[in-house]
């Protein structure tokens, strides 16, 4: 019995030796930085301060452009277990006006610390330590700074930096965005241009899910993956995984379980299980997503599915052609049609363009601070 009693002792004083271990109001945490897709930051930096001592940083050679709150990057040593910062400093490249941007600001360090204390629940119920403090930097001089812990990201504030400088030390490549290195950034902006006010005014989130579905039910087999982007750089994918599979001719049946940003542009990829058949596509949205969505939700209410659909396969053909709906129970509304390109497995590349733009598109007026030689762009457009 007292070698029971001496062992218990023992680990209560072991976990209270450790716990004593732990400043007070410390937490273990890292920080990260984030970049909107397809407009990178160049060479970002960020650093964080606690009454005026510097107590985590991070950097990236590469730039960043992963995705709008997406981590990249990781502060690894020092101490563990850090003060919430009441300050931090940034520096980056904007890749779209060559400019600089550099600046200090102040933490809401209060906010911070009691989510540090509250911990968070993430989309899957599970409760998560917060454990990365990200800084987004984007064109404009705009920064987000988020604090994430497993799979939820809560965000902490927004600032501007107003004033951007030239940089010498930028290389000609980097500047003058020669079309070999920088195409498919080039193509993004000449179709989404650069919404600047985005970045600081963040963007709305709306009750759906993205949908699959296949006219030729022999084929829902196939492999499919859909991402989209956002206006703001934010990479988004259906609620669930794997993409729920709606039938071609049945109004869905499911219910909707969160919200997320509407994208501007989806990405797709279907194709057999034997690779033989691959199709790949760039399909624009219409810049009236929005307005058509709010429109079906007042009407047929706000759980709605934005579903992509595969019309039967164009045989012989280097493509075949889709469509998009917004759809639930009631009732299914196309918005548009597309085309996607085939891949061709003998000259190993696609015959024809990836992009599909929908009906009465018009491309942006560009408002970068520079002007950029766009490359012409090959696409298919809705009739």
């Amino acid at each position: 019995m007292y070698q029971k009693v001496r062992f218990f002792l023992c680990c209560f004083l072991t976990i209270g030796l450790f716990c004593s271990c732990q400043p007070k109001d410390t937490f273990s945490w890292n920080a990260g930085l984030s970049g909107p897709k397809n407009y990178p930051s160049g060479a970002p930096f960020v650093e964080y301060f606690y009454q005026g001592k510097s107590i985590a940083g991070t950097s990236s050679g590469t730039g960043a452009d992963q995705g709008w709150s997406i981590t990249s990057g990781g502060y690894v040593g020092g101490d563990r277990y850090k003060p919430v910062p009441d300050s931090m400093a940034v520096k980056w490249v904007c890749s779209v006006d060559n400019l600089v941007y550099k600046g200090g600001f102040k933490l809401p360090r209060d906010k911070m610390l009691e989510l540090f204390k509250r911990k968070v629940i993430d989309s899957y119920g599970d409760q998560n330590d917060y454990s990365v403090i990200v800084a987004g930097m984007a064109p404009g001089g705009n920064i987000t700074l988020w604090m994430q812990g497993g799979y939820a990201t809560t965000e902490i504030a927004k600032f501007k930096i107003l004033k951007g400088e030239e940089d010498q030390n930028i290389d000609d490549d980097y500047k003058k965005k020669d079309i070999k290195s920088w195409g498919n950034y080039l193509a993004y902006w000449k179709i989404h241009g650069i919404p600047y006010s985005v970045w600081e005014k963040g963007e709305k989130e709306y009750p759906y899910d993205i949908g699959f579905t296949t006219e030729e039910e022999d084929k829902k087999g196939y492999s499919i993956a859909i991402a989209g982007y956002t206006k703001d750089g934010s990479v988004i994918y259906s609620n669930e995984d794997p993409i729920p599979y709606l039938k071609w001719n049945e109004n869905v049946k499911l219910q909707v379980a969160k919200g997320k940003k509407l994208p501007v542009q989806f990405w797709i990829r279907w194709h057999s299980s034997d690779g033989k058949e691959w199709y790949e596509s760039k399909i624009v949205l219409p810049t009236n997503l929005d307005k058509q969505l709010l429109k079906f939700q007042e009407q047929y209410g706000k759980d709605v599915f934005l579903t992509v659909g595969m019309n039967k396969v164009s045989e012989n053909k280097p493509y075949t052609f889709g469509r998009i709906w917004l759809e639930n129970f009631k009732v299914k509304t196309e918005i548009m049609k597309f085309r996607a390109a085939k891949f061709n497995l003998e000259k190993n590349d696609f015959e024809i363009s990836q992009y599909s733009l929908p009906k009465g598109f018009v491309f942006p007026k560009w408002e970068g601070r520079e002007p950029i030689e766009f490359p012409e762009l090959d696409y298919w457009q809705e009739k």
